[in-house]
């Protein structure tokens, strides 16, 4: 009964060692010593020692072998060559056959065929090839140098998880982040947290998202930024590519200028930087500090063109829906071009400008802009100005081209050259007395608190007065009139 017991012991002791593991064999070493720890038989081996489990060998100048538990400690010189695809040498070595856990400490380095790693303590799961540190590492991949508090590699995987601390350095950008996931043979990295990517003219903040080391491309998340030396953008989430300067920014796009203290705002962007181009949709808008006010700019699409070495202009474009608003003057048109090293502004298709009680509309209008201030402007062909003289009463200037200047950022003064009319209300003391018709090739205008006042009739002038009440409402209406207060753009700023 004892012997059958025995026999079931040392069966069962045999599946067990058998599920855990195989033993761990002695190929080789100098001397063998059979002693005894804490009541335990050990095996002391001393010189050119070398041991093998499955397809992992280990060599080191002395170990200790408990066979009972398939244990080995091993010291100095400590190697081991891992399916002859991943080594590792430290100080010091405790590895359990069983659960197939390596520990090694001091001086400690894993190496592969595309990183090197080191650092002072390190846990190898040969089962699930994973490596572990929790003391501080430093892997080289390439140019790449990783250092983080923390570190996980899953070498059949090639990748490496590290959270603490942790920095990533190239040729060209330094990351700092959290957390972050590297992929040894695409060098892609994935990071969690707060992340900043710095590199010669750029500098990247992001919280979550990946990023193509060797290509210098990266996807960025929640409300990334990226700062250049050409703009600051920001946005829910950013293409980014280092090499070609270029960014595809999408959801809630804030792009700011700071050179020409200029913010655009759009649901889509791309920035070309190599190429100076900037597009802009999905209800774009530009605000820029003008005359001390704001200027905003809205459209469907807003693009840019940046001076390069083959052109020497900055040009803004907009089309479709163009809405313009400054405090002291709005407008509309169908698209807009402003020639920044020209300092001309003009709208086109059926523009329209209102500023205090005056409109006026033309086939094309230009604005001539000075140290960031309205100076002039030219309407071209079918120039119409309406000034609101009551709900009723309008006194209104028509003629082929309309020349326009400007006093702290409100109209001043017209010119109109060719075919012009006017129709002027004439009062004394606040009562009409009348209107004057004139038809006059070239007539001039001033404005006296946002009115139009009666002006200058210079070529061959034909004036009839009449009083109010002798004349039909339509013949108070130059032909062409329309009066589209409703089309006036209201105050529309991102805030």
């Amino acid at each position: 009964m004892k012997k059958a017991l025995l026999l079931i012991a040392v069966l069962l002791n045999s599946i067990l060692i058998f599920a855990q593991g195989n033993k761990i064999q002695i190929i080789n070493a100098n001397s063998l010593e059979l002693t005894e720890i804490k009541g335990s038989k050990v095996k002391k081996l001393v010189g050119a020692v070398v041991l093998k489990q499955d397809q992992t060998t280990l060599s080191c100048d002395s170990a200790y072998v408990f066979d009972a538990t398939n244990f080995v400690e091993a010291y100095r010189n400590v190697k081991i060559n891992h399916h002859d695809s991943v080594f590792f040498t430290g100080d010091i070595l405790k590895y359990d056959g069983n659960t197939k856990i390596a520990k090694l400490l001091n001086n400690v380095v894993m190496y592969d065929a595309t990183s090197n790693l080191k650092t002072s303590e390190l846990e190898f799961d040969l089962a699930n090839n994973k490596a572990s540190y929790y003391t501080g590492g430093r892997l080289v991949n390439g140019t790449n140098v990783l250092t983080s508090k923390n570190g996980y590699y899953y070498t059949s995987l090639k990748e490496l998880f590290f959270k603490g601390n942790v920095v990533l350095t190239g040729d060209e950008f330094n990351m700092k982040c959290d957390t972050l996931k590297y992929k040894t043979t695409t060098k892609e990295a994935y990071f969690l947290g707060k992340t900043v990517i710095e590199s010669s003219g750029d500098s990247v903040y992001a919280k979550e998202g990946t990023y193509n080391t060797e290509k210098q491309q990266g996807v960025l998340l929640k409300r990334a930024i990226v700062k250049s030396e050409q703009y600051n953008l920001t946005a829910d989430t950013i293409r980014y590519d280092r090499k070609q300067r270029y960014s595809k920014a999408i959801g809630k796009v804030i792009a700011i200028d700071t050179l020409n203290k200029t913010t655009v705002y759009g649901g889509f962007a791309e920035f070309f930087g190599n190429k100076g181009k900037t597009y802009v949709t999905a209800n774009p808008q530009i605000l820029s500090i003008m005359d001390n006010d704001t200027l905003s700019i809205k459209a469907d699409t807003i693009y840019t063109i940046k001076s390069t070495t083959k052109m020497k202009q900055e040009i803004l474009m907009a089309w479709r829906h163009v809405r313009i608003y400054k405090s002291d003057l709005q407008a509309i048109a169908d698209s807009l071009v402003y020639l920044k090293n020209d300092s001309l502004m003009t709208l086109y298709k059926k523009p329209m400008l209102w500023s205090g009680l005056n409109q006026i509309s033309g086939d094309t209008i230009h604005f001539y802009i000075n140290n960031r201030k309205l100076d002039s402007m030219l309407v071209v062909n079918n120039a119409f100005v309406i000034s609101k003289e009551t709900s009723k009463h309008f006194n209104q200037v028509k003629g082929k081209n309309v020349n326009g200047y400007f006093k702290a950022g409100k109209i001043n003064f017209i010119q109109v050259f060719g075919n012009g009319q006017s129709i002027y209300y004439a009062k004394e003391d606040s009562q009409y007395l009348g209107v004057n018709v004139i038809n006059c090739s070239e007539m001039t205008f001033g404005f006296s608190e946002g009115k139009l006042q009666l002006g200058k009739f210079i070529t061959s002038p034909e004036a009839v007065f009449y009083p109010i009440d002798k004349l039909k409402p339509e013949e108070l209406r130059l032909k062409g009139f329309k009066w589209e207060l409703g089309k006036r753009p209201k105050r529309e700023l991102h805030l």
